[in-house]
């Protein structure tokens, strides 16, 4: 359903670059978004090394994306990012990117330089992180510099414990009012970029108090990697606490956004994370979630398909968050 709304309008992707920020620590009761851009070295551009990017690219809007990744202590790492300028997506071939690293797991974290990789045709950088470097357990801030001109964009690793617990929200539907709300703000970026997709009343303070509880929290779409850093951006915005954003990693919205989102959390499973509880509001989110071995009673859905047969309705996150409380 989601895959045919926004199928309706057919428009270049719109990303941009996040710079909002608040404060983090893995010890806080709760850990928002921080970019720690304060923090972040003053860089110079050195200038593309290809004529055409040079002289076409800079005159165009950047819209970079990292991916927020999830990892146990004894697999490979990789390091994962995609870079495109103006309203056409032209992709930055064959350019140097700069990989610099925050850990939230250090004391005393300092931005450091990890590393370098060459965009490849389809402007995205794969950097494996050598085993030496290899990130321990916590949380991790990547920034992907673009050494031509000094854009960049984000991304979270978290390198995950056992005993990490997390709960899952789906987001267009169940975090926005409807569907169609970021459809919405998707299409009035081209126009007064005024319209933001409405939240349902107390998301996120149902959420907040998940992080509360000790949890670590996923915000898994069936959106396409190009809406990343609106989405981030959106949360950020709306005072959502910090979550890793898991999109779909191809170019169109999923065709089986159930098998996607199962796919996705046995991968969390296989690594030694529990999934707890998970939110949503399509058939196939209550499809995904069953499938991974969730019980009915956690799995919470909102909006028309909340009456489904012997799962848990919320018809109203207020009441659901008192819910909770009263639970405790």
């Amino acid at each position: 359903m989601k895959k045919i709304i926004f199928s309706l309008i057919v428009l270049v992707p719109f990303i941009i670059t996040l710079k909002g920020q608040v404060y983090a620590s893995e010890n806080s009761s709760e850990l928002y978004f921080d970019l720690s851009t304060d923090a972040f070295p003053s860089i110079e551009p050195e200038g593309f090394t290809g004529f055409f990017n040079q002289y076409f690219i800079t005159t165009h809007t950047p819209h970079h994306n990292g991916y927020d990744k999830i990892y146990n202590t004894t697999e490979p790492q990789v390091i994962e990012g995609k870079f495109q300028y103006g309203d056409i997506r032209k992709d930055l071939e064959g350019e140097w990117v700069s990989i610099y690293l925050w850990s939230f797991a250090e004391d005393d974290a300092i931005w450091r330089k990890i590393g370098r990789e060459k965009t490849n045709s389809d402007g995205r950088i794969l950097y494996n992180i050598p085993e030496d470097q290899k990130l321990d357990r916590g949380l991790h801030l990547v920034r992907l510099h673009v050494e031509g001109d000094a854009t960049f964009t984000n991304m979270f690793i978290k390198v995950i414990d056992q005993n990490d617990k997390y709960v899952v929200f789906d987001i267009d539907g169940t975090l926005t009012t409807d569907d169609l709300e970021s459809v919405k703000e998707y299409a009035d970026e081209y126009f007064s970029e005024t319209y933001r997709a409405e939240m349902y009343e107390g998301a996120n303070e149902v959420v907040k108090f998940y992080v509360e509880q000790g949890y670590n929290i996923i915000y898994l779409t069936a959106r396409p990697y190009w809406l990343s850093s609106v989405s981030q951006k959106w949360l950020i915005d709306n005072d959502f606490p910090f979550g890793l954003l898991h999109t779909y990693p191809e170019g169109s919205f999923a065709n089986d956004a159930a098998g996607y989102k199962e796919d996705y959390l046995l991968s969390v499973l296989n690594r030694e994370g529990s999934v707890d509880f998970a939110y949503g509001n399509a058939l196939t989110d209550i499809e995904a979630y069953l499938n991974i071995g969730l019980s009915n009673d956690q799995v919470f859905i909102i909006g028309e398909n909340a009456d489904v047969e012997g799962i848990t309705p919320v018809n109203h996150y207020p009441d659901h968050l008192m819910t909770l409380r009263n639970l405790q």
